[in-house]
């Protein structure tokens, strides 16, 4: 395996904290059982409550072990797996306790999706200045329920609880930041309502546990995409709107499962030249897993991501074609960064939505804001991760032709 270029290698103090790689195996052990017992400690709950979850964690588990993670990784790990089986402990306590939850419904969700970097965050901040949309906050994402004395307010802990892990993601991999900065109050993908059920994007995106992504493939997402649902009901009883607006790339690889739970949902597809946005999204992951991983072969991360793009996208246009037009649009975003007010016009006459003089101001005030979550320049290219432009493109060509991009 090819070594970390040196451009991607962890800083101080993390490069000292992975001296001790050769013993970290032993001292952070990453195991099922061990996990589970430390969230059941932390937060004096023991009902974790049915479905496929425990062979899932397993299924992550085993990923990890497999993903030769460093110290700084396993320990990233472990604080993963701590915060995602609290959540679980939090939502089934609490939803065992209030069955009005039934009662509220989730309709007609606006779910923006499309292969990663293709203009998904800069739609979803422009969306959330319409207030008759609900946009997740990345603290309330991260940690949807308080402690049990308040489980749904406790906001001061569930804010704090959320700087200190995006803060620690910030100190552990400082050059996220120019390509997707996360903070407690931005505006964010709803993946983590997945993790809470052990459907764990991080851990093949951030963590590069490719076995365990390949195994995900093959699950029925089913269960997962309907503990989704469960939490936004728990976050709509705190603060409800007259319809949420979602984001997240990786629904493209679950389309029929976010059908089956959400079959009124109105899709919004991303596109964009597929060469820079895998390019972008194999440089951000770069980042990530270089500092989580032992070594990084860039070559293989390329490859991987290439592969797992055509999976995701041949899967997205098949799922398609059970989803009636009405539910579906498409946004290139060449389209919507040249004329975003005219897209988005489109887009809400398009899906029968309220649009006014006073809306349609809301949202032009937050394109001139040009809102993308990045910090810097960020810079990358596809030859770097062993690919080329014609590759790509050959690859991918029933996308492109299809999409135009």
């Amino acid at each position: 395996m090819s070594e970390t270029p040196d451009d991607l290698k962890p800083g101080l103090p993390f490069s000292l904290v992975n001296k001790l790689d050769g013993l970290s195996k032993k001292m952070i052990p990453i195991e099922s059982e061990r996990a589970m017992k430390l969230a059941q400690r932390t937060t004096g709950l023991d009902d974790w409550g049915d479905g496929g979850f425990r062979a899932r964690l397993d299924s992550a588990v085993d990923g990890l072990n497999e993903a030769k993670l460093n110290t700084t990784g396993l320990f990233g790990a472990r604080y993963v797996l701590n915060w995602h089986l609290g959540n679980r402990l939090r939502i089934v306590d609490f939803a065992k306790r209030h069955p009005e939850l039934d009662e509220i419904n989730i309709e007609r969700p606006l779910v923006i999706t499309g292969f990663f970097r293709t203009g998904t965050t800069f739609l979803h901040n422009v969306l959330a200045a319409d207030p008759n949309n609900r946009v997740g906050r990345a603290w309330e994402l991260a940690y949807p329920l308080g402690r049990l004395n308040d489980p749904l307010g406790d906001v001061a802990w569930r804010r704090a609880q959320a700087k200190f892990t995006f803060g620690f993601n910030q100190a552990a991999i400082p050059d996220q930041s120019v390509a997707h900065n996360v903070t407690a109050d931005s505006s964010e993908e709803c993946f983590f309502l997945l993790e809470n059920d052990m459907a764990v994007l991080t851990f093949w995106v951030a963590f590069a546990a490719y076995i365990y992504a390949n195994d995900m493939l093959d699950w029925d997402m089913t269960d997962p995409y309907e503990y989704h649902k469960l939490q936004l009901k728990i976050l709509s009883a705190q603060r409800s709107a007259e319809r949420w607006v979602l984001k997240c790339p990786w629904h493209i690889w679950n389309m029929d499962a976010l059908m089956a739970v959400y079959p009124d949902a109105q899709i919004i597809f991303t596109h964009r030249d597929i060469t820079k946005a895998l390019a972008s999204h194999c440089s951000l992951a770069a980042k990530m897993a270089s500092k989580l991983k032992r070594s990084l072969d860039v070559n293989e991360l390329g490859q991987f991501w290439l592969d797992y793009a055509k999976i995701g996208l041949d899967r997205a246009m098949a799922s398609r074609k059970d989803i009636p037009e009405s539910q579906l649009y498409d946004v290139r975003l060449r389209d919507l960064m040249a004329n975003p007010m005219t897209v988005l016009e489109d887009m809400y006459s398009h899906f029968d939505l309220e649009w006014n003089e006073e809306i349609a101001g809301l949202l032009e005030e937050r394109v001139s804001e040009k809102p993308t979550s990045q910090e810097g320049e960020h810079e990358y290219a596809i030859e770097d991760f062993g690919l080329t432009d014609e590759k790509v493109r050959q690859t991918l060509k029933a996308y492109n032709d299809r999409f135009g991009v």
